[in-house]
């Protein structure tokens, strides 16, 4: 898959991620993870690339300064009570944003990039950004021993699987990635 049509496809599953995250606010956090780990992938496999053809460095310092603003409106919403009734308001204003942007990738930018970029090149760019990628959203916490993790109930829904029912914060999906500074 080439890295024009991964991220198609990684866009699909955004606007998805915004959809549920609409209805069930608890699917936030999941939206948010890819969210970032896709704009992180995308500036490093895509972005850095396509700013050094003279015809696509406007357009891609646009789409890169886009990223900066929908990571400021994911450190606002962040920061904001899970339980208030304007949080749907944060999640609508992300989502908003979001799918503006992917529609103008999709429309604008892919086509151009598909034009000055080889094919062996787009071809490549497509694998790292979906081992990345996977890799990335695929990360996983050891689990605590079943023993402990037994000692508290309260913490841990089943001890079998040792996962703490706590939701957690975007700092930590965001992977350490730096949600101010994707780069």
């Amino acid at each position: 898959m080439n890295v024009v049509e991964a991220l198609v496809a990684h866009h699909a599953t955004l606007r998805q991620l915004y959809r549920q995250a609409e209805t069930n606010p608890s699917k936030f956090d999941t939206f948010i993870q890819h969210l970032v780990v896709h704009h992180t992938m995308e500036e490093k496999y895509f972005y850095d690339l396509l700013q050094e053809f003279d015809e696509a460095e406007h357009d891609a310092l646009e789409a890169v300064n886009e990223h900066h603003i929908i990571e400021m409106i994911i450190k606002d919403a962040e920061g904001f009570p899970r339980d208030h009734r304007n949080f749907p308001i944060k999640i609508e204003g992300l989502g908003e944003y979001t799918v503006h942007h992917l529609d103008e990738e999709e429309e604008e930018i892919f086509p151009l990039a598909s034009q000055l970029f080889d094919a062996a090149d787009l071809d490549t760019l497509g694998g790292l950004f979906e081992k990345a990628k996977d890799q990335l959203l695929g990360v996983s916490l050891p689990e605590l021993p079943k023993a402990l993790a037994a000692k508290f109930p309260g913490l841990y829904a089943n001890a079998e699987a040792a996962q703490p029912q706590t939701r957690p914060r975007v700092s930590d999906t965001a992977l350490g990635l730096g949600i101010g500074g994707l780069k």
